[in-house]
């Protein structure tokens, strides 16, 4: 990121595809506004998308759990940076890319984290095949689910709010919005575990909040606290039920990253375009034509098209 993944990703570019070297090593940047908000500095804008580009490649290889060998997933992670999420960056939030002309809307990364991370871990899991003496493991230590789940629930608000570069009203109702979606996503997959269990489970809970958390990160800049219930409700559902694709494909994703980020990113983006609101985004000043609420029945073409690119 710092040799030159930042500058792909956010060099100013004539090229609706991807960037160029321009601030490689960071250069020019230290002194200079950041290209997404000229009251952020450049290298604080810097500092900031490198955790998104740490955590992107993480997810991924989450479905090699016991298989992946360590030096060959240090190589994948920095090919796949750079030849996948750098390009998927600039697209998404950089003002020349294809994807951010097109009018997606896209606030803290549906499509170049959860979605582009969900489906590496699906190839990596079919590549590698299943775990040798492979069995269904059981949450053992469910102080450590919950603490975990915590920790990234409360990181969230920093993945979301801060996405809106700036302590506003707007910043405010994404922390806001997550925390809806995360609430209702754990009660949601609760109640359907215990359909299928008759039993209550925290871990399902903990499963739920994490694929509400993950369905809200496109829309969370841009959907009311009413709306942000419905990403909640249908992400936790869809990627309940996405959690038996393993079984009836046959690959073994260890983490569920495919279910959960995959599809909950599929369906955060696609619901962003039922649901996004002008005054949500008016709210720090920034203008968008809105989703189907607003009238704007094309905006969930728009983000079809910015799921399957």
């Amino acid at each position: 990121w710092f040799l030159f993944g930042y500058s792909l990703a956010f060099a100013e570019s004539n090229n609706p595809i991807i960037g160029n070297f321009d601030h490689a090593f960071l250069i020019n940047i230290v002194d200079q506004p950041s290209i997404a908000n000229p009251k952020i500095p450049a290298i604080l804008f810097y500092l900031f998308q490198s955790k998104f580009a740490a955590i992107t490649p993480a997810l991924a290889i989450g479905a090699a759990a016991e298989r992946g060998r360590f030096l060959p997933t240090i190589i994948f992670m920095l090919l796949w940076t750079t030849f996948v999420y750098d390009f998927l960056a600039f697209w998404t939030w950089n003002p020349s890319g294809w994807v951010f002309k097109l009018g997606a809307l896209d606030f803290a990364g549906g499509t170049p984290i959860h979605i582009a991370s969900g489906a590496a871990a699906l190839a990596y899991a079919v590549v590698l095949g299943p775990r040798e003496d492979k069995e269904e493991s059981k949450p053992h230590n469910m102080s450590n689910v919950i603490l975990g789940t915590a920790l990234i629930w409360f990181g969230w608000f920093g993945f979301n709010g801060g996405s809106a570069l700036a302590a506003n009203s707007r910043a405010i109702m994404a922390c806001v919005v997550t925390n809806l979606a995360a609430c209702v996503g754990g009660v949601t997959w609760v109640l359907m575990d215990y359909r299928h269990e008759r039993k209550y489970s925290p871990m399902g809970f903990c499963a739920g909040a994490i694929a509400g958390l993950v369905s809200i990160t496109p829309g969370s800049g841009f959907v009311s606290p009413a709306s942000s219930l419905a990403f909640g409700f249908i992400g936790a559902i869809c990627c309940n039920l996405a959690m038996s694709l393993k079984h009836i494909m046959k690959y073994d994703d260890a983490l569920d990253v495919f279910a959960v980020h995959g599809v909950g990113g599929i369906v955060g983006n696609l619901l962003t375009g039922i649901f996004a609101q002008k005054w949500v985004a008016a709210l720090d000043g920034t203008e968008i034509e809105g989703g189907w609420l607003d009238g704007n029945w094309a905006q969930v073409g728009y983000q079809a098209v910015d799921t399957v690119a």
